[in-house]
């Protein structure tokens, strides 16, 4: 177990936990250990998740001797919803009830369902800006019962994006100018944007994984073997007229790395400017880049050419002193995978930039109940001094004693008798639940397609593709009236057998730009709709052609193609045709 005055903080990353000590030395930050554990696979594969992260959990708390330690720990940014939002002008008492509402309006999920809080992003302006983030409770829940199961308490959760930005603004307050930080993670990038009073965060699904996923699928390899080739020999090939490396291989495989890189350049430009356009931000002058993807060979040099921006490795240990036990080259060398951890240790100090927390349910409860402990004290010393006295008064008159008993013996025929008529109104209640049952069940079937629909727009990984028609069908015809004066888009087809159930399943239209992978992006896409749990398919690769449709074509003017794709639904009573 980590000595009491210690601070122990984990970061749970998609390929990599970390773990580290810290202490405080008058105001400062000491780092006094740290370490790795690699998660095997591939961290997009969401089913190896939580095994790889129960064995990684024991591994780290061993190592770093944190055994019934507390621990403030960071989940991974791609795994919170975040949104920002500007509240009007109100008084500062009525601030918390207008970002729950906000918070009610904005959050793709029923509120009792997620854990969530909030951060002012932005303040002293017009505007009043907030961060919301929130997570699903169970998905909080499953997380914190592998801390637990590696015998750790949990003081708090932290994001780690925000974590992050806590540890910037602290290791480099000397940063006044627009700046961007991106840390690029294995299975997404984060990007926080800070400048003069306020901050912008925005995460993508591309990162270290998609690099690796594209050397195994050019080298027809598997990914561990990829991740090592990419770890081992791999970098980001350079522009231009450049000599090739004298490996033919390696020469190959710097060229994959770049193409690769090429689509995260992307997704950061278009994030600069979606930050730019829609969120009133500046232009950042200096650019920051940390997490694993950082190291790969050429990275800075990368997104130097391609940002024309002086960018630079961020350095979380800039503020934080290194304690004599740990060699400072290699605390130096591993500084880019250290920063959400220093954002964590600074949750020990009062006052960090932003302030939000997650809170697992076993937490919440332990949290009130530790509220509630010294009014229960007081309340059970009053009651054994209240009854030191009855005995005591009673044992000396015995006249009250006699008295007291028979009014208690006629206190408790009245109380059998209140149980009768509380057990006949139980009896009646359970009459009455059996009867609104079904009303119940309809009730809870309300959310059927919001779930659905929220579940279909999460597999959309770009936006490469969209929809135009989303239309429920039974037995092959639509259900949904057409427009004035149109006709429905559902193909008339013979009404099911008498007596039979009617077939529902739901019909997607849309258009695809054309790219490299052609109509494979709709099969795709298709493919990862056919595994949802709402859909009843069981051949979906074998009869694919049974479910989707979708027009090719090689014009070299043409900017999009049309798709139908159609499947079954598993559930047929979440709506009245």
């Amino acid at each position: 177990m980590a000595d009491s005055k210690s601070i122990a903080v984990l970061n749970l990353g998609s390929q990599r936990l970390s773990g580290a000590l810290f202490s405080k030395s008058g105001g400062d930050l000491v780092l006094k250990k740290y370490e790795f554990v690699e998660l095997a696979g591939d961290p997009t594969v969401d089913a190896t998740r939580i095994p790889q992260l129960k064995i990684g959990l024991q591994e780290l708390t061993s190592r770093l001797k944190l055994k019934s330690s507390a621990v403030w720990y960071a989940v991974a940014g791609h795994t919170v919803f975040n949104r920002f939002v500007k509240l009007p002008p109100v008084q500062d008492d009525r601030v918390a009830q207008i970002v729950e509402f906000e918070a009610r309006q904005n959050v793709p999920f029923p509120i009792n369902e997620v854990v969530w809080d909030y951060e002012f992003s932005s303040e002293g302006g017009i505007e009043t800006e907030v961060v919301l983030v929130a997570m699903k409770s169970d998905a909080l829940d499953e997380i914190d019962d592998q801390v637990a199961l590696a015998k750790l308490a949990t003081t708090g959760v932290d994001v780690a994006p925000l974590a992050l930005y806590n540890a910037f603004r602290y290791s480099y307050p000397d940063v006044d100018e627009p700046t961007v930080l991106i840390d690029l993670g294995a299975r997404s990038t984060n990007m926080l944007f800070v400048e003069s009073g306020r901050f912008f965060i925005r995460n993508f699904l591309v990162g270290g994984a998609s690099i690796t996923s594209a050397i195994a699928k050019e080298f027809g390899i598997g990914f561990a073997e990829a991740e090592t080739q990419k770890i081992n020999r791999g970098f980001v090939a350079p522009g231009g007229a450049v000599q090739d490396h004298d490996d033919p291989e390696i020469a190959a495989l710097s060229k994959v790395i770049r193409n690769a890189a090429s689509n995260l350049h992307t997704q950061v430009m278009r994030t600069i400017t979606f930050y730019r356009s829609q969120q009133g931000g500046s232009q950042p002058k200096r650019v920051f880049v940390t997490g694993g993807g950082a190291l790969l060979g050429n990275m800075v040099s990368f997104l130097e050419e391609k940002l024309k921006l002086p960018v630079e490795i961020f350095n979380p240990l800039r503020g934080v002193q290194v304690d004599r036990s740990l060699k400072a080259d290699a605390a130096t060398a591993d500084a880019p995978f250290l920063g959400e951890l220093v954002g964590l240790a600074l949750r020990s100090f009062s006052g960090v930039p932003c302030e939000v927390e997650l809170v697992p349910t076993k937490v919440a409860n332990a949290r009130d109940a530790a509220r509630r402990m010294p009014v229960l004290i007081a309340g059970m010393l009053l009651f054994w001094a209240a009854l030191g006295t009855g005995i005591f008064y009673f044992q000396n008159t015995e006249r009250v004693v006699r008295e007291k008993l028979a009014g208690m013996s006629a206190e408790n025929a009245s109380l059998k008798n209140l149980a009768s008529q509380i057990s006949a109104l139980e009896q009646r209640q359970g009459q009455f639940a059996s009867l609104s049952e079904q009303l119940e069940q309809a009730v809870a079937e309300r959310s059927f397609w919001v779930r659905l629909l929220t579940d279909l727009n999460a597999k959309f990984e770009n936006d490469m593709i969209w929809l135009t028609l989303v239309e429920p069908l039974k037995n092959g015809n639509s259900i949904t009236p057409p427009l004035l004066g149109q006709e429905s888009s559902g193909e008339k087809k013979e009404e099911a057998a008498a007596g039979s159930a009617p077939a529902y399943s739901l019909r997607l239209q849309g258009l695809y730009r054309k790219n490299e992978e052609g109509e494979q992006i709709v099969y795709k896409f298709a493919s990862a709709l056919a595994k949802l749990p709402w859909f009843e398919i069981a051949d979906f690769e074998e009869k694919r052609a049974q479910y989707v449709s979708a027009q090719s074509g090689v014009e070299e003017d043409r900017y999009a193609y049309t798709f139908k794709i159609e499947l079954p639904l598993k559930q047929s009573m979440n709506f009245k045709d």
